[in-house]
């Protein structure tokens, strides 16, 4: 199954976005990734209204137990990762689609690019320098934990 959303490049498009894919995954009775997948589609269009500014097209796809988010722009520049500093308001979205997603990746296409993120079967990938919050019980356990293994 697939569908897709053509945007305006205006920051009113990542509302339309979340609820665009919010409705077509519970029609599609996947449930279990709504909150991910609209976290990631915000993220990605609001990516595409601030840097490439330009239309966009979002495209979600269901494969299985596969879920493919695809934000297309007509701007060719790559989208950057790196460091943000704390007191940033933003820069921080890549960090948190690479955190939700199973893959995610960057595609050259003619008229632009596209942006993809996939949820998978099972748990996203983890990075080592990652701590696993899943093994607690309560959230004021989690954070004591957090705190302690704070530098």
């Amino acid at each position: 199954m697939d569908e897709c959303l053509d945007l305006e490049s205006d920051p009113r498009s990542v509302a339309l976005a979340r609820e665009f894919v919010r409705s077509r995954l519970v029609g599609w009775e996947m449930a279990d990734k709504v909150d991910a997948a609209m976290l990631i589609a915000s993220e990605l269009v609001t990516n595409g209204v601030l840097h490439a500014r330009t239309a966009l097209q979002l495209t979600l796809i269901a494969d299985g137990p596969t879920v493919r988010l695809e934000v297309a722009d007509e701007n060719p520049r790559v989208p950057t990762t790196g460091a943000c500093p704390p007191d940033a308001t933003s820069g921080r979205g890549l960090a948190l689609v690479s955190s939700l997603a199973s893959s995610w990746g960057i595609e050259h296409r003619d008229s632009g690019k596209v942006v993809w993120a996939e949820l998978g079967p099972g748990r996203p990938r983890q990075s080592e320098d990652c701590l696993d919050m899943t093994v607690f019980d309560s959230l004021p356990e989690a954070i004591s934990d957090i705190e302690e293994s704070a530098p």
